[in-house]
This record gives C-alpha cells, structure tokens and sequence, in this order.
C-alpha cells in the first residue's frame, strides 16, 4: 500500500513539473481563413520589422503602390513567380518606392534581402 501512494505521489509530481511556462511559447502569426472577407483595396504597403502591412493586400490593375520602408535596412516587394509580374527595386531603409502589376492575379512576393519576408497581392480589375 505504501509503495502504491508513493508511485502516486511521484507521477503527480512528474504531471505538475511538466507544466509549461507559457511565457517562453513561440507564437505564430495567424493568416486569415480560408474564405474570409476580402482585404480592402489599399494603395500603401508598410514594412514595419521586417514584416510587410497589410498581407494580404488587394490592389487594381495599373494602380500605383506606395512602399513605405521604415525598416534601416533595404528591402523589395518581389513577385516569386517565374514570370516576375512585378519588383519594386530596391527601397532603402527609412525611404519610400512604388511599382504597379498590369496584370490581375493572386501573387505571393518576397524580399531578395530577406526571403524569409512573405506576402500576398491580390490584384483586381
């Protein structure tokens, strides 16, 4: 019997130690549902850390887009397609560019300095 409460005591012990601290979780950003409301049209896309704002972002054919970097270092709005719908060249830290897409689509871009910065551009007529 007194072997039975120890082993009972210990598990409850091993249970309470494997409890988290929630403060050194990771956490991931979220991208919308699938089937979500579309984005707003939006003329303006921000780089603010290393993230571009909004993704994903919708824009008209033709439209001129405005990048506003206010990152220190440089960075694009490149389009992954082997069709290079569109690059916005390089925008210098803390400067501003734009660039338009002629063609309507959904394009995934990233940066050529940072392909680890992704977003999405839906282009509409």
């Amino acid at each position: 019997m007194r072997h039975a409460i120890t082993a009972t005591l210990l598990g409850a012990a091993l249970l309470v130690g494997c409890g988290g601290d929630d403060d050194n979780a990771t956490t991931k950003p979220t991208t919308p549902a699938a089937g979500a409301t579309a984005a707003k049209p939006t003329n303006a896309i921000k780089i603010v850390d290393f993230v571009y704002e909004p993704t994903p972002a919708t824009v008209q054919v033709g439209q001129k887009i405005t990048i506003a970097n206010a990152d220190a270092a440089p960075h694009t709005i490149t389009d992954t397609g082997s069709g290079k719908a569109f690059d916005s060249g390089t925008v210098k830290g803390t400067a501003s560019g734009s660039f338009t897409v002629e063609k309507p689509g959904t394009y995934a871009y990233f940066c050529e300095f940072h392909p680890f910065m992704k977003g999405e551009l839906t282009v509409t007529k």
